[in-house]
């Protein structure tokens, strides 16, 4: 197992292990996906934080000169390799919302076209757009950060210390 950083609590190691069990399961053994998720979900911290500084620092790395649409289309072809049971439209809501890109609040029914009318019954549908529900979430970002490791050519261990290190220092985190 990964040696973390001794000034870390037990929690934090904990919670380091988790994750990088989640990425190793995804990565080698999809058997072991299902209970590394439920694990990282029981968890009492925000485990998206952690994936969402992950995933920062490897779209940093990976796309040095920016991401564009070209770019984000490729990411998601190779998830959707290496695990076809992941939905792409979840693969593209990570990784914008790992952007700072989240989509409008609502979606609005593309039937439905603005006429310009102030009559209510003229008013276009909308349908509540959901978050990701967390198992969903950290499925699908474990799995971009492995393809996005695997592009860049690092292990996974020292970007869930430097992300874990800085999220800690940044938030003044106090480890259960």
């Amino acid at each position: 197992m990964t040696t973390w950083p001794a000034s870390w609590p037990p929690a934090a190691h904990d919670l380091a292990d988790a994750v990088l069990r989640l990425t190793t399961a995804i990565a080698r053994d999809p058997e072991d996906t299902d209970p590394a998720v439920a694990a990282l979900v029981a968890m009492p911290v925000r485990v998206e934080d952690v994936f969402a500084g992950m995933l920062r620092m490897l779209l940093e790395a990976a796309f040095a000169d920016g991401v564009d649409a070209d770019d984000v289309s490729g990411l998601v072809r190779q998830v959707a390799q290496r695990d076809p049971s992941l939905d792409p439209t979840d693969v593209v809501a990570v990784v914008l919302g790992t952007l700072g890109i989240h989509p409008e609040p609502v979606r609005h029914d593309a039937d439905s076209a603005e006429t310009g009318s102030q009559d209510p019954a003229d008013a276009p549908t909308v349908t509540p757009v959901d978050r990701l529900v967390p198992y969903v979430a950290l499925r699908v970002s474990s799995a971009v950060a492995v393809v996005l490791a695997e592009r860049v050519g690092t292990p996974l261990a020292p970007v869930i210390s430097a992300v874990l290190s800085d999220v800690a220092a940044a938030e003044s985190v106090e480890w259960a």
